[in-house]
């Protein structure tokens, strides 16, 4: 598995207009794709609290006017709701390459922030030569490979999380790796052993590995 963070800038995008005709913030939190080519996209906006949630539908529906709105007030200026597209191209993009949408979000200059889980590194590129092919621009700022938790063993799990609760990873530490493997009735090399295994998993999720 693949996680990517995409910069995408697609033509006419109604995230992006609404960015630009607006001071606000859109995340997407979850796309999920419909038939015909629509989507449904679940969404937080954040706007100016003297914005109403009457007149954001209404700026939606301005830059896109066949969707269908639902928002609810979440806070003042935060609104959570639905967007549903009679065409969709990145929920029709995700589709056809086998990818997931994780989350997404407007960044300046009309560009949108694509965070994508894909099976692969090739429906990865595949996904990036299909964005391209639509005439929208793509810079892939981070992959990495997406790993999980149960990657670390229960022993490594268990040594991690006192050593972080006791502040064995503070700066400067709370608890010496020596009172830590007392602690959890270990030998000191044994506990370093561990501890160095589990961090160099944890680091090489983080940094990916590209091949």
């Amino acid at each position: 598995m693949r996680f990517a963070s995409l910069l995408v800038k697609i033509p006419g995008n109604w995230i992006g207009c609404l960015a630009s005709s607006c001071d606000l913030s859109v995340k997407i939190l979850k796309c999920v794709p419909k038939s015909g080519g629509g989507g449904q996209s679940l969404l937080q906006i954040d706007t100016d609290p003297g914005l109403s949630q009457e007149e954001l539908v209404d700026r939606i529906r301005e830059v896109e006017p066949n969707c269908t709105v639902q928002l609810t007030a979440a806070g003042p200026g935060r609104h959570i709701g639905t967007v549903e597209l009679q065409q969709c191209a990145a929920c029709r993009l995700m589709a056809d390459t086998g990818c997931f949408m994780d989350s997404a979000s407007n960044r300046e200059g009309g560009l949108m922030q694509w965070n994508v889980i894909a099976p692969n590194a090739k429906a990865l590129a595949n996904l990036v030569e299909k964005v391209t092919e639509l005439g929208c621009t793509v810079d892939v700022e981070k992959i990495s490979v997406l790993r999980t938790a149960s990657e670390l063993t229960v022993a490594q799990e268990k040594v991690l999380q006192m050593a972080y609760e006791l502040g064995y990873f503070d700066i400067p530490k709370k608890v010496t790796l020596d009172a830590l493997a007392k602690r959890l009735e270990i030998s000191k090399a044994t506990l370093d052993v561990m501890l160095r295994r589990a961090q160099r998993k944890l680091v090489a999720s983080h940094i990916g590995e590209l091949c």
